[in-house]
């Protein structure tokens, strides 16, 4: 459901309005350099281009899962410290 404003709360929003920019007219380029500003941070020039990832033919779709496979070592078992016998 869309919720319609009435006349009366816009004419107080536009007043707000109209009450803000006189009140800050002083401040209203260094609002205007500082947002530019902290636009061109959050979303640098380098991110504007669009580059087209085209995916490889066949990679990733005729992949096989590998079996998971423990390799025995040749570690003594009577050896308790887990200490390299070299340094």
């Amino acid at each position: 459901m869309r919720r319609r404003f009435t006349p009366v709360e816009i004419a107080i929003g536009v007043l707000l309005a109209i009450g803000l920019l006189v009140s800050l007219r002083t401040l209203f380029i260094p609002i205007i350099v500082l947002g530019i500003i902290f636009l061109l941070y959050k979303f640098p020039p380098s991110s504007w281009k669009k580059v087209q990832v085209r995916p490889g033919p066949g990679k990733g779709k005729n992949t096989k899962n590998a079996k998971f496979r423990v390799i025995n070592g040749t570690k003594d078992n009577n050896n308790s410290d887990d200490f390299p016998k070299y340094h």
